[in-house]
């Protein structure tokens, strides 16, 4: 995230930058949407290999049959990777709490489950996943991408308000804990890259979100 920099980006940056965010974002959802397949295997290893600390691994069947067997003892028998799980009172999921997130998502214009990277969601309990609430954010860097590009000043501030908004009521109130618990129960190396690097990127994009809102 150091790539955002500290002094005030230029309107090309501003560009950039929300491509970035919109790019990893939607690599994350992805990532933790299911166990990776080869297609995407290949494509973190060429292009995050910070996610296999050690070496590139061999892409092969044993080493993918690790990746699944630890997805599933992570989120399906584990810590089921929902907000309500985390927040709600009752702990169950399509609770009051998944409701209030799919409503923040229809106030912004996005439906999980409909059209780009959402399609992939159709297939979850609910959609307080975290690779639905990651998909959000690229959905709302997108859309500040597009507006900066078009000098719409004041829909790339309501793009960045929104996911400020959202990840202060949602994202990091729960998303933090989930993933320094995945962190300490992975046993691949990829788990617990994967879930250090969602947990500090986002923490580091709402400072980066922040100042921009003051300063547009």
């Amino acid at each position: 995230m150091s790539a955002l920099g500290r002094r005030l980006p230029s309107g090309k940056e501003l560009i950039e930058q929300a491509a970035l965010r919109q790019k990893v974002y939607r690599v994350q959802a992805a990532a933790f949407l299911d166990p990776p397949d080869a297609e995407l295997l290949g494509f973190l290893v060429d292009n995050y290999s910070f996610l296999f600390p050690r070496e590139a691994p061999e892409r092969t069947a044993s080493f993918e049959k690790a990746l699944r067997v630890d997805f599933t003892n992570l989120f399906l028998l584990s810590s089921p990777p929902y907000e309500a799980a985390l927040v709600d009172e009752s702990g169950h999921l399509n609770s009051s709490a998944t409701d209030r997130v799919t409503d923040f998502y229809r106030s912004c214009g996005f439906t999980p489950g409909r059209g780009g990277g959402g399609s992939r969601h159709t297939g979850l309990v609910a959609m307080d996943h975290i690779s639905a609430e990651l998909e959000f954010l690229a959905h709302l860097a997108g859309r500040e991408e597009s507006a900066w590009r078009n000098e719409d000043s004041p829909l790339a501030a309501e793009s960045l308000s929104g996911a400020a908004r959202f990840m202060d009521a949602h994202l990091l109130r729960w998303m933090p804990l989930l993933t320094a618990s995945t962190e300490e129960d992975a046993e691949t190396e990829f788990y617990r890259a994967l879930s250090k690097w969602t947990r500090e990127f986002a923490l580091e994009d709402r400072k980066h979100i922040e100042k921009i809102l003051r300063n547009a």
